[in-house]
């Protein structure tokens, strides 16, 4: 032992003693790279969270339509083609399927055993199937309730569905066509005579006036009656009643974008202005507390909410100027007018002190009602506002771009402190061996000279 020591403890203490300097070197090297890392990565899902926001603008944004119906007579659904107006529907009848019954004693009659059933549907003789008695019951046991199924399961089916509806004294073999509309009625014989059925549901069409022109449809669904609007039938107006429609420009929609286009632009500057700047703590605390402040009114699961920079992150890409120069041409975008002279003030929308956006959300609110189609040429028509941020943010997004490369460059500094580190312990562990076998001999000759001074005593 050398002063209470293993050979072993003494070269452990004295390779952390030697390594210390280089192992700290590399650790903060790592940190950083890593910091700045996930720091680019959080600003490229800001930018790609920004430019989501623009193409919801770009699109429908300003195009979507709302409808209403003063009664339950029919539901309606409006694409963002569709025009706005109003309109008055009558509904005279539904369409519905056409449908027969036949008695019988009991489902489990039998039936006879010659003859042929044939059921049609429609005008066109090949939608008809033909049902042998003398197949179908060639032992004389078959009942009504098989003759159900065979109908249902006949492979040529024409569009036909039987059912058994049990009257307590009776049954009935109720036939009804799966398709609504006169054009779709049924046709039963026996041997080429009428089966004597009765019938429960005239097939008929639905038929309505739409603004004083008459519809006829063979179904209740009235699909692009008028563009992009589509009417589904429930029932029919007693005589003298009628609905009113009216389809409108769905200015909430258009209020929902603008509000996350201004969401999404304070939240890329407060990012930058994070990353790039050496703020005190109160700073991000204050950042992070807005951001959770806004987050309460959304959805716990939504997996769009920007990343919060934590106070570790503060600055560490202060020397990218190329951010700073991002950020003032994103202000100086939304600072100048739109093409059609229209400026983001006139919406309710200003530049406040720390170069964030603010909302006067009922001047917005009265702007979209007033002229909505001004407003939506600043923000879709060329050169407009989504079209210069759009501009200025995709070199930083699109593949192999600024941040792309960014990332790319720090993945390899990574990788080289990663090598380095490698590299240094095995050099470590060599010396570590080293200083391991010269202390291991130095105790064994220690060891020698006490055992041989004991031979003296």
């Amino acid at each position: 032992m050398i002063s209470g020591m293993s050979a072993a403890t003494f070269a452990e203490q004295l390779i952390s003693a030697e390594r210390m300097g280089k192992d700290q070197l590399f650790k903060t090297s790592m940190t950083k790279h890593q910091s700045q890392l996930d720091a680019y990565e959080i600003l490229e899902s800001s930018l790609k969270r920004m430019t989501s926001k623009l193409e919801a603008i770009n699109g429908d944004a300003f195009e979507s339509k709302t409808s209403s119906i003063s009664d339950e007579s029919a539901s309606i659904t409006v694409d963002s083609d569709a025009p706005a107006g109003t309109y008055d529907l009558y509904v005279k009848q539904l369409a519905q399927s056409h449908q027969l019954s036949k008695s019988f004693a009991s489902e489990t009659e039998i039936l006879p055993t010659t003859g042929v059933l044939s059921v049609q549907v429609g005008p066109n003789a090949a939608d008809t199937i033909d049902i042998d008695m003398a197949v179908l019951n060639a032992d004389g046991t078959r009942t009504v309730a098989d003759l159900r199924d065979a109908i249902n399961n006949h492979a040529d089916n024409p569009g036909v569905q039987a059912s058994l509806v049990r009257t307590g004294g009776q049954v009935e073999l109720m036939m009804t066509s799966k398709e609504s509309g006169a054009v779709n009625s049924i046709d039963v014989k026996m041997d080429g005579t009428d089966w004597g059925m009765t019938e429960r549901k005239a097939a008929q069409d639905a038929e309505v006036t739409l603004n004083g022109i008459d519809i006829t449809s063979s179904s209740n669904y009235l699909g692009n009656v008028i563009d992009g609007v589509s009417i589904e039938l429930n029932q029919a107006h007693a005589i003298g009643n009628s609905s009113t429609i009216k389809i409108e420009s769905d200015s909430s929609s258009s209020e929902q974008a603008v509000e996350d286009f201004v969401d999404s632009f304070n939240e890329l500057m407060d990012q930058i202005n994070q990353l790039t700047r050496s703020m005190g703590s109160s700073v991000v605390d204050e950042s992070n507390k807005d951001k959770e402040d806004d987050d309460k009114d959304k959805d716990d699961d939504d997996e769009d909410a920007p990343a919060s920079i934590t106070e570790d992150q503060l600055g560490v890409l202060k020397g990218d100027s190329s951010l700073r120069m991002l950020q003032n041409s994103m202000r100086n975008s939304v600072f100048e007018a739109a093409p059609n002279g229209m400026r983001l003030s006139d919406v309710g929308i200003e530049m406040t002190r720390d170069g964030k956006l603010s909302i006067d959300e009922d001047k917005l609110s009265q702007a979209l009602k007033d002229d909505p189609s001004a407003i939506k040429e600043m923000f879709t028509a060329s050169g407009s506002y989504v079209d210069r941020i759009d501009t200025i943010i995709d070199p930083f997004t699109k593949s192999s771009g600024y941040l792309d490369l960014k990332q790319s460059n720090l993945d390899k500094q990574i990788d080289r402190v990663e090598d380095s580190m490698s590299r240094h312990d095995y050099q470590m562990q060599q010396r570590y061996q080293i200083y391991l076998s010269q202390f291991t001999a130095m105790e064994n000759t220690i060891n020698q000279l006490n055992s041989a001074s004991a031979l003296f005593y």
